[in-house]
């Protein structure tokens, strides 16, 4: 036998060994969360998406109760442990009860001690990216390797929060509408996710009167500025719930043409040189003047083909065909990352999509093209800056960027963030901002730069591009638990409750 053959053995041995060994971590995972998972077999393809509908308050104890216990998941190994729950609540206002617009959630309580964590609301950029993302890639309990298999994530944000991961607005991830008709303004995706969390409420009712917090990164921070001044400005009696503030990272919360030109970034890092440097930015003066004469239509198709690649597959950006980059996100990352791949290859599959109760049919992020070309034409270029002044107003917030992130760079937002206007506006131009450690040991590394002003906590994130808590997991872990930390030692804010919606 040649030493090629006794390797070869050794090597087929050794994944025997561990494929049994996983298999035993499974079944006693299964075993410890007393959940019955079920088989399932490619010849039972036929599944249907779990459609719950508690969407009145005089729906039964008892078909809530059967809600629940039809919406609960088996998570895969390593984390059949946890206790999950998914499925589609309809957010659309149907008086016959005729609902056709569909928001798919997967929610996980914390593992220990649940009853006693905040709710976290987690909102996905793109926009239309699936908040599926975030769980496998980001800071969920299940991590994604670059071959496409499952391990348990030691930096998650499930050690500090129950999570509801949330596909949003309507056409993002597995959500869907029947007619397909998706959201158009940021007004109608803030409206949908309140009747979502008031309509989740009454299933999951053990958080009432629990902390609560949304986070979103990118689009999805545009999103959570929507939903909390629903929360903080409307007259309070269906949400009861206490708000304690908002997570934004990488925000889209100031007008696009202010934070989306890196020209001058790129060619400071290398990327552009001066020919193409003037070539890109000339193009976003172009777009600004479209936007000025009111041509929303052109300058929604011109910004696709200058960065975000809104038509057809194949067809390359600006960006792309000045800097040779295929993956518009950080300066070093030349192209979409090997464990994404794996997760959208996953995350499609028969298999998984029967686990989390959603039709075998449905693509993930199938119709996010669409929908973020409705959102293009008829809110991008839609000024925020009075709501998000409103929201740092009223309650905590966490604003960190990324120090190399190529679509909205880290400088840009910030010089936006000191013209905006709000009550801690000349605190915060005159706040000196700090290095921060991990562990607040400058032994163990320097992480960013941080400045705290008010209910404000401003962080600069090192190595962080536009993908940041990909980028960067470990460090925005901390970062949220230095806010929550930071949160407390405020003020508590009062019960809140949202009217209905």
């Amino acid at each position: 036998m040649t030493a090629v053959s006794v390797s070869c053995i050794s090597t087929a041995i050794l994944f025997w060994a561990l494929a049994i060994a996983i298999c035993r971590c499974c079944d006693s995972e299964a075993k410890r969360s007393k959940l019955q998972c079920p088989k399932f077999r490619k010849k039972d393809k036929h599944s249907e998406d779990l459609l719950l509908h508690p969407t009145n308050d005089h729906i039964s104890m008892e078909s809530l109760n059967e809600m629940r216990r039809a919406s609960r998941v088996c998570l895969p190994c390593p984390g059949r442990n946890l206790e999950a729950y998914s499925g589609f609540i309809p957010v659309d206002n149907a008086e016959d009860e005729s609902y056709s617009s569909y928001l798919f959630f997967l929610h996980i309580k914390s593992e220990k001690n649940s009853d006693k964590k905040p709710l976290l609301l987690w909102l996905q950029g793109g926009p239309g990216k699936s908040a599926l993302y975030g769980q496998f890639l980001e800071n969920g309990p299940l991590g994604m390797t670059v071959l496409g298999t499952l391990y348990k994530r030691r930096n998650t944000l499930l050690k500090q929060f129950n999570i509801i991961y949330l596909d949003q607005p309507v056409g993002a991830g597995y959500s869907f509408d029947r007619h397909n008709k998706y959201p158009s303004s940021l007004e109608e995706v803030s409206v949908h996710l309140m009747r979502f969390i008031r309509r989740f409420l009454r299933i999951f009712h053990e958080y009432k009167g629990r902390d609560f917090y949304i986070a979103g990164e990118s689009y999805g921070a545009r999103s959570a500025v929507g939903m909390a001044s629903r929360i903080l400005t409307r007259p309070q009696e269906e949400l009861p719930l206490r708000f304690m503030g908002v997570m934004l990272g990488v925000p889209f919360v100031f007008p696009i043409l202010k934070i989306i030109n890196s020209a001058d970034f790129l060619y400071c890092a290398g990327l552009l040189d001066e020919e193409g440097r003037e070539l890109f930015s000339g193009r976003f003066s172009a777009i600004q003047k479209l936007v000025a004469s009111k041509q929303y239509l052109n300058a929604a198709g011109l910004l696709s083909k200058t960065v975000f690649n809104l038509g057809f597959e194949g067809e390359q950006t600006l960006f792309s065909n000045l800097t040779g980059f295929l993956d518009h996100s950080s300066i070093v990352s030349p192209q979409k990352r090997r464990e994404v791949v794996a997760y959208y290859v996953y995350a499609n599959r028969w298999d998984f999509k029967q686990r989390i109760h959603v039709n075998i049919s449905r693509t993930l992020d199938g119709t996010s093209l669409e929908l973020a070309k409705q959102l293009a034409l008829n809110d991008f270029f839609v000024d925020q800056r009075e709501m998000f002044a409103g929201v740092l107003n009223r309650t905590a917030v966490l604003f960190y960027t990324g120090q190399l992130d190529t679509l909205f760079p880290a400088v840009k937002i910030y010089e936006s963030f000191k013209m905006l206007q709000w009550r801690g506006s000349e605190s915060f131009k005159e706040a000196q901002r700090s290095p921060w450690y991990r562990n607040n040991k400058p032994s163990l590394g320097l992480l960013g730069y941080l400045k705290k002003v008010d209910t404000l906590m401003y962080a600069t994130v090192l190595f962080g591009g536009h993908q940041i808590s990909l980028d960067c997991t470990a460090t925005v872990n901390e970062l949220y638990d230095n806010f929550l930390k930071f949160v407390k030692s405020g003020t508590e804010p009062p019960l809140i409750s949202q009217q209905k919606v």
